[in-house]
């Protein structure tokens, strides 16, 4: 590859603070808040236009339990009062699913009002339209994240840092240890849609069972490419439509997020016009997602790398800070497999069809929930750094468990409550004491036991 030599500059502070966030999604957002109910000063780097990340700018409006396999309240704080907040305005439809327990489709145009309010409330310094592109440190510190927006280059000066981008734009700019799966898991493109509710009344069939014969006559992938239509909570004829699965991009490549762009948008454009060639003209697309729904791209090298088998098993960590039901859910080229806390697995072909077996044994004892310990959001060798959100050092099989957003969500409040206290007591992230980390949790909404051995 030809390069290009550019010259030194002088790069202007835009602020210094106490705390800086890489990643406005909610992860981010919740890790910001969670600061600065501390008393940190918190700047706050999103390079999209809209907080809320997946939830909002993906337009993936669905998050799942927060009980436990037997109805126990598991996952509480910001995610559990954003959520209250949504459903007092009637933006929240429940509905309980197969092995999933009770999830909540929101409305996640008005999430993203929500997030805007909880980030001036709470005086967080937001930086929208920016992307970090450098960092400056040494010897396992961070002194400034390097970002670039409409203002030009600037740097970001902080006593602690925490990398909720997802890609580990800090983390890796600042020499940290990451890794990648050789092969990823898909990434989704969705859009909204109007007229749909009409066309399913009184079929008994779904959209997919009456175009679906169309595909190829529209050059609509049917490998792995069931779209899910979900309802979206509005007073309107909408539908969120989850375009298919995208196999073998990395999102975190530009050109290769470019081309799955391009083909998420053309797989749900032809899958408009087969549903106006074969049910009727009075369906049109309403609003695209600003953004892929991306699984997984990076991950950090921390001090804990989480494995299936400490997952599925419940195994409770000293240092557990996150608590979840979601099975363990691994998309490849061939299909899904998803495996639950209750010993049950499913298999889902690349022609959608579904087929149950076991991999535990019936008679066995089954974890009501799993666990996610705070070392696995510690970089190795990291001082002021901290990870949450994907960026999760998991393995193949935890991490399609661990993902979704109720998971994450959790990670980045219990990052921003450590921060605080590596700054309170002059301590490097891995030497944050975890029971008074647990407790401040709690006190702040969270729901964990603190009695965990």
């Amino acid at each position: 590859m030809k390069t290009l030599h550019e010259p030194a500059r002088e790069t202007p502070v835009a602020g210094e603070f106490d705390l800086c966030v890489i990643g406005g999604s909610c992860t981010g957002v919740f890790a910001a808040v969670r600061a600065a109910r501390l008393g940190l000063s918190v700047a706050m780097v999103e390079q999209s236009f809209l907080l809320g990340g997946v939830a909002t700018l993906a337009q993936v409006n669905e998050w799942h339990s927060l009980y436990d396999t037997a109805g126990r309240q598991i996952i509480g704080g910001l995610t559990a009062d954003v959520l209250d907040k949504l459903r007092r305005r009637n933006l929240v439809l429940e509905t309980r699913r197969e092995g999933r327990g009770l999830c909540a489709t929101f409305n996640s145009a008005e999430l993203a009002l929500d997030l805007d309010r909880l980030v001036v409330e709470h005086g967080i310094r937001l930086f929208l339209k920016a992307s970090c592109v450098a960092a400056v440190g040494e010897d396992g510190k961070v002194d400034a994240a390097i970002i670039e927006d409409k203002s030009g280059r600037r740097a970001i000066a902080a006593r602690f840092f925490i990398d909720a981008s997802g890609d580990g734009d800090l983390l890796r700019q600042a020499g940290f240890g990451a890794w990648k799966n050789e092969t990823l898991q898909p990434v989704n493109y969705q859009m909204l849609a109007a007229g749909l509710d009409r066309m399913m009344e009184g079929t008994g069939r779904d959209i997919w069972q009456q175009v679906r014969h169309r595909a190829a006559d529209y050059g609509y992938p049917l490998a792995n490419a069931v779209p899910w239509i979900n309802r979206f909570p509005a007073p309107a004829d909408l539908r969120n439509i989850y375009g298919p699965r995208l196999n073998g991009y990395d999102a975190s490549d530009a050109d290769q997020l470019t081309a799955a762009a391009m083909e998420g948008r053309r797989c749900l454009r032809s899958l408009l016009d087969m549903i106006r060639a074969e049910l009727g003209p009075d369906v049109a697309a309403v609003s695209l997602a600003q953004a892929l729904g991306v699984r997984e791209t990076w991950h950090a090298r921390c001090l804990h790398r989480l494995r299936a088998g400490e997952l599925m098993d419940g195994t409770v960590f000293p240092d557990t800070i996150a608590q979840g039901t979601y099975p363990v859910d691994v998309h490849s080229p061939e299909g899904t497999v998803l495996r639950f806390l209750d010993g049950r697995e499913q298999f889902i072909g690349r022609d959608g069809v579904a087929t149950w077996r076991r991999w535990r044994d019936e008679t066995a004892e089954s974890p009501r929930c799993y666990h996610l310990p705070y070392r696995s959001l510690v970089p190795e060798g990291a001082r002021n750094l901290l990870v949450a959100g994907r960026l999760i050092d998991a393995d193949r099989e935890a991490f399609g468990g661990v993902r979704v957003m109720v998971n994450m969500n959790q990670t980045g409040e219990a990052a921003g409550t450590a921060a605080f206290l590596a700054l309170q007591g002059e301590c490097a992230a891995a030497e944050v004491p975890t029971d008074r980390l647990k407790r401040m949790m709690v006190d702040g909404g969270s729901v964990l036991s603190l009695d965990e051995a």
